[in-house]
């Protein structure tokens, strides 16, 4: 092992070990190295966890305290694991190489050997069983497994479902890993840019835009319509799907539901879909494949609102919505449990997410939304309560349902909380103000910064639409209570004024 990886492997050991934080003189002296270059290994330590799907472990600097990992005992286990392969590598220039061996491994039917991957992307043998181990980790996440074995050589174990979730999954990497291709001058289909260029490296742009127009006739005959995030994760489904079949690769009909379980309007319009895809692509679709199909039209709330109409939903989905908010509720504090707008907020969304993720893991389209500060809390609450989706539905949330549900818990207490209205005054120009206040806002949920404004604003500026003011220059004849957070850094001004709120402005009741 090369003496960097040595040194990386004591650090990131150092760091697991210790719950509380190292300083940097700490780790300098531990690993014989200069403070400078711990930081520029702290700094490849980040992109080291997220190239083992650890992208959630928190590398926490405190000026004054040091450095401590912020992970949870699951995230503390899988690192553990990783720093004690015999294979542990930094392996530079890794991220696309191994996307591409992940690359080789799903779409492969033969079976590859260690040499051939090494011969094929000019590494040691050492760095393909290091980039292997990787490709396991990331595959164990779909309930897919590599057998390894001498004489054989290197494929993939599961079954079918799982395969084509962990397909759908290996898209969604390349749009967060690989770089962004120029879009098409004229892209006459609904899938989002990104999944279309991924997909197109795979599959056929004629194969991929006759599977768009078949769903787009299912719109037009059945009389509904799909959000494009959902077609495009219905058009990847059966992209995959007809590739599939054309390999002889059928799914496993035992694991669907019966044929009593499923609504007639969805399942004769995936019947529909079906027919026309046996159609153009000369394949034969068994039973199966159609019910699969009705389960994404199910999970998308495609009929939509023939479903309003009747607001059937299992008692196990009202119980899990039941269980979130109270647990929620203990946790973090609040009036959750007492919400009838977020209980069935939460009922309408577990409806269909629990479909998409029991049948179809890994296949929604990615959301990109980032969850202000204010919200940090509840997504650690939520993530703390996802057994209880295993409890009631069988099922291991992914991020992308965590956040949602997130989202939901922010609504909530947005809705329930009386807030302190602040007017910013300051003389930054207008985009140093706008950031100054988005920067504030998001460290101080308990309070609405509802204008910036310049001091010659501010004196025709109506009082009666503030409560106090947040100011970066001296202000004279103010009316209502001022705080000057001037000449201070962002976690100084937080603090300034959460200690301004409860000194000044406590006992006084929020705006009407």
């Amino acid at each position: 092992m090369r003496h960097s990886e040595e040194t990386m492997r004591t650090m990131l050991a150092d760091l697991v070990e210790n719950d509380s934080f190292v300083t940097l003189n700490t780790l300098s002296q531990r690993l014989g190295i200069s403070k400078r270059s711990v930081q520029n290994y702290l700094n490849k330590a980040e992109g080291w966890l997220r190239e083992h799907g650890l992208g959630d472990v928190k590398i926490e600097k405190k000026q004054g305290y040091g450095i401590k990992l912020v992970l949870s005992d699951a995230e503390r286990q899988k690192i553990d694991t990783l720093l004690s392969s015999q294979y542990f590598t930094l392996s530079d220039g890794s991220v696309e190489r191994r996307i591409e061996l992940l690359r080789s491994l799903l779409f492969s039917f033969d079976e590859l050997t260690i040499q051939f991957l090494a011969d094929q992307f000019y590494v040691s043998r050492f760095i393909i069983l290091s980039d292997l181990d990787w490709a396991e980790n990331w595959l164990a996440q779909y309930n897919l497994k590599l057998f390894k074995t001498q004489g054989r050589g290197i494929g993939i174990v599961g079954d079918e479902v799982s395969r084509r979730a962990a397909i759908a999954g290996f898209f969604d990497l390349r749009e967060h890993k690989g770089p962004s291709l120029n879009a098409p001058a004229n892209q006459a289909v609904r899938i989002a840019k990104e999944r279309l260029e991924r997909m197109e490296e795979v599959y056929t742009e004629e194969d991929i835009r006759k599977v768009c127009e078949i769903i787009e006739e299912a719109e037009n005959e059945f009389d509904f319509f799909v959000g494009n995030e959902y077609f495009t994760s219905l058009a990847t489904h059966l992209t995959i799907s007809v590739f599939r079949m054309r390999s002889n690769c059928k799914i496993d009909k035992e694991f669907l539901p019966p044929d009593d379980d499923f609504p007639q309007l969805e399942m004769n319009t995936a019947r529909f879909i079906a027919k026309r895809l046996e159609d153009e692509f000369s394949i034969k679709l068994p039973e199966s494949e159609c019910k699969y199909i009705c389960i994404h039209l199910i999970g998308y709330n495609a009929f939509r609102a023939q479903m309003e109409s009747k607001p059937y939903v299992p008692e196990n989905i009202e119980m899990l919505a039941i269980h979130l908010a109270e647990a929620v509720d203990a946790d973090v504090g609040g009036d959750f449990s007492s919400d009838k707008i977020l209980f069935f907020g939460l009922v309408h969304h577990l409806r269909s997410s629990i479909y998409q993720q029991k049948e179809n893991p890994g296949t929604r389209a990615p959301v990109h939304i980032e969850l202000p500060e204010a919200s940090q809390e509840l997504y650690r609450s939520v993530k703390e309560q996802a057994g209880l989706y295993k409890r009631f539905a069988g099922i291991e949330p992914d991020n992308q349902e965590l956040v949602s549900i997130t989202l939901h818990f922010t609504l909530s207490q947005a809705r329930a909380t009386t807030k302190w209205r602040a007017l910013m005054v300051s003389n930054a120009g207008v985009i140093i103000q706008q950031e100054q206040r988005r920067s504030l806002q998001n460290s101080l949920p308990q309070i609405e910064i509802i204008d910036t404004c310049s001091l010659y604003q501010f004196s025709v500026y109506p009082e009666k639409n503030y409560d106090f003011i947040i100011s970066t220059i001296p202000l004279e004849n103010a009316t209502k209570p001022v705080i000057n957070i001037a000449h201070k850094n962002q976690r100084q001004r937080v603090a300034c004024i959460e200690e301004f709120l409860f000194t000044r402005m406590d006992g006084k009741g929020g705006s009407d």
